[in-house]
């Protein structure tokens, strides 16, 4: 049976292993950054470093930290039966994908086709250091202390429209180096639509207000219409070939990115607009001693 004094003797050490446990996961988000950085090919004698973040490591990035975030909101506000292994499976991706890579990597130094004496590939140390970010991660989410129970009432709608977003702005930004190389206008465009969904989604599970549903609304169906438009006749700007895909159009094709991209932009507006009409509720305070219960200090 737990007593107050129970609770009181459990804290100190409940937020030394939150301590660690943030720490721990802190080094394995950064280790995950900068395994997207670093290179993960290097071509050519050392001239042309091929970083991870232009391979897979801009994908593994953006799961990274979605999955730490479901494990901080696990840990303050509760549903962890869901977001726990969801979080988990997020760094499980991450380091099953980087470990694979290695091994990709080195079948292609050991046999890089016709073209090996030209480009004499080497392995970069990139993907390496994001598996070891992603084995950090993976040991700070199981470890990590969770708040038993369910999310609080009107949380989880407003909990999911925010990772839709951050999904699709993360796709956006991902993207956007590879625009900016076809044009200006274009790449700015996908680095606006990408941090306008990322700032949209920070406020409306912080602070939800009826402005963030609207303003979610009416960026989500610009950036809708904008694609079916560049997927049906194609954008003024920039050329129509972004590998292989559905070519429904005269326009781009349809590919995985693309299709995802969007079919988050749907959810969270469907969720917007459903919510637009509801009362607002945020998440309710808790006492002190609860969250040092259970590992994390009071916000």
């Amino acid at each position: 049976m737990r007593t107050p004094a129970s609770d009181a003797v459990n804290a100190p050490r409940l937020g030394r292993r939150a301590g660690w446990v943030l720490a721990v996961g802190g080094i394995g988000v950064s280790l995950i950054g900068a395994g997207a950085l670093l290179p993960w090919v290097i071509l050519f004698r050392g001239l042309q470093p091929i970083s991870g973040f232009t391979l897979d490591g801009g994908y593994l990035s953006g799961i990274a930290i979605a999955a730490a975030i479901l494990s901080i909101v696990a840990g303050r506000s509760g549903g962890s039966r869901l977001l726990r292994p969801l979080a988990t499976l997020g760094a499980v991706v991450v380091t099953v994908d980087a470990l694979y890579a290695i091994n990709r990597i080195a079948a292609f130094v050991a046999d890089p086709g016709p073209t090996g004496p030209l480009s004499q590939p080497a392995p970069g140390p990139g993907a390496e250091v994001m598996a070891a970010g992603g084995i950090l991660m993976l040991i700070a989410i199981i470890s990590a202390p969770a708040r038993p129970g369910v999310l609080p009432s009107g949380y989880a709608p407003r909990l999911t429209i925010g990772f839709a977003l951050f999904a699709s702005a993360w796709i956006h930004l991902v993207l956007a180096p590879q625009h900016l190389a076809e044009s200006a206008v274009l790449g700015l465009g996908f680095v606006g639509a990408g941090l306008a969904q990322l700032t949209l989604a920070a406020t409306l599970v912080a602070r939800p207000r009826a402005g963030v549903y609207y303003g979610v609304i009416v960026v989500n169906v610009a950036l809708i219409f904008f694609y079916v438009v560049a997927v049906a006749v194609g954008l003024p700007f920039g050329d129509h070939d972004h590998g292989s895909g559905i070519v429904v159009g005269s326009g781009e094709a349809i590919d995985l990115p693309g299709a995802i991209s969007k079919g988050a932009e749907l959810v969270s507006l469907i969720l917007a607009v459903w919510l637009l009409g509801r009362p607002i509720q945020s998440e309710p305070t808790r006492l002190n001693t609860d969250r040092l219960r259970d590992g994390f200090v009071t916000r």
